[in-house]
């Protein structure tokens, strides 16, 4: 089958990137699939996003007007990605392909309450002219059926790539943070927990907190806590460097406010590292509710991070538990014959 994809480029570090390159490189997928991927969104000045905005429109028209394609796989959020990504399901369905669009947008609902009628019926039509909308969890089914008629919408779980056996060192003594920096992934409820036990914690386990400081203030905030020998700040991190960084993390912590489906939680899941987030969203689907905490609560975090500090059994249990979870129900394999059986059941509909 001929598929056309659209999302975003590999600089768009974040969750859309690394599952559009897991189709990209998936032998199993292109196995399958002829593929063409094209990008519609990058970083950069507003000019440089615009113009290779275009330049995406331009490769999709001409695919759509060169190549016999199947299906449109169309990845999209919140915001000018839904809008943006938009015209391309129109165009879809104007050359009478299947469209289908992979919805990755945490707080899309919020958002697209705050909209005008007009804009929100534009949202609507969007999902009208799909024929599929691929959600990351049940509680998407459940939240998006506001707007979107639930014979359309499939749970589609990210997939993450997972060892043959649990990696996890239990000497392990850093507590690692991944994803962008600022105050709806609960950034500074951690620094918060953190100064709330800094006196309990060993003087050599490190915060290692990962991603871009889209705030501004994070080493200030750092600094006037008095934590500023505790945490690391590396920056964005890939390759051997994150990997290293995740052989020497104990704990891995997300206490965010809105998530689609975290790959942060998903990759410490398939790596054994204990996971301390919060019960937003899909997160009850992934890990064990109990151990979980309300977003905001630092107070709550900070005794969690203790509780599995100082217990090197249970830093276990949470590691056998989450590694085989995530290999039993959000492997890459899993995920691409998932997405392939949709793609024929939308094309036999």
């Amino acid at each position: 089958m001929n598929v056309l994809m659209v999302g975003v480029g590999p600089k768009r570090v974040g969750g859309m990137w690394t599952v559009a390159e897991q189709y990209i490189k998936s032998k199993k997928y292109n196995d399958e699939v002829n593929l063409s991927y094209v990008a519609t969104s990058t970083n950069g000045s507003i000019i440089a996003r615009f113009l290779y905005m275009i330049q995406g429109y331009i490769k999709i028209l001409w695919i759509l007007n060169t190549k016999p394609i199947d299906i449109i796989h169309i990845h999209m959020a919140e915001k000018g990605s839904a809008f943006r990504k938009g015209r391309v399901a129109r165009w879809g369905r104007k050359k009478g392909k299947k469209v289908i669009i992979h919805l990755h947008a945490g707080p899309f609902l919020a958002w697209y309450k705050t909209l005008s009628e007009d804009k929100q019926n534009r949202i609507r039509e969007i999902f009208t002219c799909s024929d599929q909308i691929f959600v990351l969890g049940e509680y998407w089914k459940r939240e998006l059926a506001e707007i979107i008629p639930e014979e359309k919408m499939l749970v589609l779980y990210n997939g993450i790539e997972c060892p043959q056996k649990n990696p996890y060192n239990l000497n392990a003594r850093n507590i690692v943070y991944f994803g962008v920096m600022r105050k709806a992934k609960g950034t500074y409820d951690l620094i918060e927990a953190i100064r709330l036990i800094n006196d309990q914690l060993p003087k050599e386990t490190k915060v290692v907190m990962c991603g871009n400081d889209l705030e501004g203030d994070i080493p200030q905030v750092i600094e006037k806590s008095g934590l500023k020998d505790r945490f690391e700040l590396p920056g964005w991190v890939t390759g051997e460097k994150k990997e290293r960084i995740y052989q020497d993390a104990m704990i891995d912590v997300l206490p965010s406010y809105y998530e689609g489906l975290s790959m942060t939680v998903l990759e410490a899941m398939a790596r054994g590292i204990p996971v301390i987030t919060t019960n937003i969203s899909t997160m009850p689907e992934l890990l064990r509710t109990d151990r979980l905490i309300n977003p905001g609560d630092s107070r709550a975090l900070a005794e969690e991070i203790i509780n599995i500090e100082q217990s090197i059994g249970l830093r276990k249990e949470i590691s056998d538990i989450q590694y085989k979870k995530a290999c039993e129900s959000f492997s890459v394999e899993r995920f691409i014959d998932k997405t392939i059986m949709y793609y024929r059941k939308c094309l036999h509909n």
